[in-house]
């Protein structure tokens, strides 16, 4: 898979019908974070993420396969799909030409992104101070336009719960105790395990608990025996397990 290649699978959802597609925010190198809404505006309203981990582009693809089936289906309300939310990383870990960095999680300038959120911001166990590949807070909180990009998103939409998709571990993590019953019909429809996070600060669904005190799960696909980074040949099976996720979250919601 080419960073071309999975862009162009992100881009062809634009074309699909029923399908509302909004650029959302743009990213350090000023590409496009695009939304794509499926359902309809009048009930309910969840917002689900992939790919803010660069080498977890896998979950990009599974939110790509999961918009064209929610387009299909009748539900309660509406789903907004954010499939690519770090595009500059993701391209630094698939790479242009022969050379990529495929263990890449952080953006273009080396900022992890999902421990960069206000939301106990730089206290997690893995925490580093430096730019690299993995676990730089950054400067200050919410200092990369990615992360402010689905802060300013979140706000606007006022959804009802969201749903961070990462890789990997085949585990659902909730934040509040109250999100457990959430977290265990999540994990039972996929063959997860349902738990919740220790010594992680600064992510989205930290933030989105804190702030917008909502459910906020944290879904890692891929059994854990396979090597980073996933590929391709295992998105049938992931969205086989998390196919009727949003549909479950759904019927979990007042």
């Amino acid at each position: 898979m080419t960073f071309q290649e999975l862009n162009a699978e992100i881009d062809a959802l634009s074309n699909l019908e029923s399908v509302d597609t909004t650029e959302i925010g743009y990213s350090v190198l000023g590409r496009p974070i695009r939304a794509f809404h499926a359902g309809n505006y009048c009930g309910r309203q969840i917002i689900i993420t992939g790919a803010i981990h660069a080498r977890e582009w896998i979950t990009a693809l599974l939110l790509a396969e999961l918009v064209k089936v929610y387009t299909k289906r009748k539900i309660k309300g509406g789903i907004y799909f954010v499939p690519l939310c770090n595009p500059d990383g993701v391209e630094v870990a698939l790479g242009t030409g022969s050379v990529g960095y495929p263990l890449w999680k952080a953006n273009v300038r080396g900022v992890d992104l999902n421990v960069n959120f206000d939301a106990n911001w730089g206290g997690g166990a893995s925490n580093v101070r430096e730019a690299g590949s993995e676990n730089f807070i950054g400067p200050y909180p919410n200092s990369e336009p990615e992360v402010q990009t689905l802060i300013d998103f979140t706000r606007k939409v006022k959804p009802r719960a969201t749903i961070a998709y990462h890789s990997k571990g085949e585990l659902v993590y909730y934040v509040h105790r109250c999100d457990r019953f959430i977290a265990l019909k999540v994990a039972k429809i996929t063959g997860y395990e349902a738990e919740r996070p220790k010594n992680s600060t600064g992510g989205y669904s930290d933030w989105v608990s804190q702030h917008i005190c909502i459910p906020a799960l944290t879904i890692e696909v891929g059994n854990d025996d396979y090597a980073h980074p996933l590929g391709a040949n295992k998105l049938p099976e992931i969205l086989a397990q998390n196919i009727d996720v949003p549909e479950v979250l759904f019927s979990c919601l007042p």
